[in-house]
């Protein structure tokens, strides 16, 4: 649903039948998003009509360590059902029929937990609009028969990012959620052809409808907020945990469910992509004391009504940017900038990428002494890396290679020097005219920072 087909907004049309009918907000929103996935399923049996698209839920119960349960991005993208552990959603395009397999009572210490069953839940059948519920005891029968009547191909979901594998060699795997299952499904059904869903949901995911767009803008409001409370926390001799903290604080009281990932406040050398990435692995979260003089990578992201967000700046521990560190900061803004404003609809990455190199460009020409820094940045090889990922129910979806309206997306440019890295990202609408910029009242320029930390300090 392409945000400039709508001529009629969802939200005007909730309220309209608020005031007609008198019902419930809850009755309308379970309508919309009802209405919703079941386009959404539509469209993707239009682009892959021939098989069986089968999209499992997550099924384990949370870490302990995890401040929420998380629902696999793509089963709740065509279901809108954020729990309901154990189910799959089977989508038979050559039957036009849509099925929801639902697992048994999930437990955990061993206690079984039947509201989050689905065949216990009409509320939640009512709400993915599905043709009909079956146990998961029948998936593998109902597969066959499939089969059997002459549907030779199965389409799976894949990771958004390689995931690692587990298993020695000679093993099957043991890690790997999309994996794993591919892997019980060749088994289950060797005949079967199984092929990628990946492109064809992505295609899909890259466009917002208008209710995704009002649910991203509220996300992109939280989200700024908690930026602005991780910035100004950051303090000589605190730590990047203590920070973490606040950012994580600064999401709920804005009105948020939680961090849409947990936030990455990388001080010094932790904020370099190289030793960033470490923070996966290692058991602190890499935490480091803040040092005046010091460079802080702060991005974040807040999530609520099950979609993401992700927002970041780049923050002097001091306050105040050494000369050399404004310099390449108000570079970098000037092609971060002249990159935003080349967005609209037909646009593609690549060409904003070249728009941004040519803002920096600029910058060289009307600042001469600067010349030699603007040439590094610009340089193919070790300048700057102009990042470009969507938003949405993940807070960082796989990019299309051209802007539609209705795509929501970080732009994200990253570069290094030996001692700093610099990044910063806001999440932007592309309106079928140009962008905008959701993540609001941030500070750009070194100046505009500068003025934006010393009023906390």
């Amino acid at each position: 649903m392409s945000y400039s087909r709508y001529t009629f907004p969802l939200a005007k049309f909730a309220f309209v039948l608020l005031l007609i009918f008198g019902l419930k907000p809850f009755t309308v929103l379970s309508q919309t998003l009802n209405k919703e996935v079941q386009n959404r399923r539509e469209k993707l049996v239009e682009i892959l009509p021939d098989g069986l698209i089968v999209l499992p839920s997550k099924w384990e119960e949370k870490a302990m360590e995890q401040p929420a349960w998380i629902q696999d991005a793509t089963f709740y993208y065509f279901t809108s059902l954020a729990t309901a552990p154990g189910a799959i959603l089977l989508i038979d395009g050559p039957a036009n029929r849509t099925i929801l397999f639902s697992g048994p009572d999930p437990q955990t210490f061993g206690v079984p937990i039947p509201d989050f069953n689905v065949q216990n839940r009409p509320d939640w059948i009512g709400q993915s609009g599905v043709s009909a519920v079956m146990p998961n005891s029948e998936f593998v029968t109902y597969v066959r028969s499939r089969m059997n009547e002459g549907v030779k191909t199965v389409y799976l979901d894949q990771p958004r990012r390689p995931s690692p594998s587990e298993a020695p060699e000679g093993m099957l795997e043991v890690s790997g959620f999309h994996r794993m299952w591919q892997q019980s499904m060749s088994i289950a059904f060797p005949n079967v052809e199984i092929k990628s869903a990946a492109a064809a949901i992505g295609e899909l995911v890259w466009i917002k409808s208008d209710y995704e767009v009002a649910q991203l803008t509220k996300n992109a409001s939280y989200s700024a907020k908690a930026l602005r409370e991780g910035m100004t926390s950051i303090r000589d001799g605190l730590t990047q945990r203590q920070v973490e903290g606040e950012v994580v604080n600064a999401c709920l009281q804005a009105g948020a469910e939680g961090p849409s990932f947990w936030p990455w406040v990388m001080t010094g050398p932790n904020a370099q992509m190289k030793r960033l990435v470490k923070s996966f692995y290692d058991d602190s979260n890499l935490n480091r004391t803040f040092k005046n003089g010091e460079l802080v990578r702060v991005d974040v992201g807040c999530m609520a009504g099950g979609y993401g967000g992700d927002v970041g700046r780049t923050v002097p521990v001091s306050g105040t940017f050494s000369k050399d560190q404004a310099t390449i900061w108000d570079i970098l803004i000037s092609g971060y900038l002249a990159g935003m404003k080349a967005m609209m609809p037909g646009k593609t990455l690549d060409q904003i990428r070249e728009a941004s190199i040519l803002g920096m460009k600029e910058w060289g020409r009307t600042h001469p002494k600067d010349a030699e820094i603007v040439s590094v940045m610009a340089a193919e090889s070790g300048g700057v890396g102009w990042h470009i990922h969507g938003v949405g129910i993940e807070s960082g979806e796989t990019a299309e290679p051209v802007l539609e309206a209705g795509s929501v997306i970080a732009f994200e440019p990253g570069f290094a020097t030996a001692a700093d890295a610099y990044y910063l990202e806001d999440m932007i609408l592309i309106t079928p005219t140009g962008y905008q910029v959701l993540t609001q009242d941030l500070p750009y320029t070194s100046s505009e920072m500068h003025s934006f930390l010393s009023k906390s300090r």
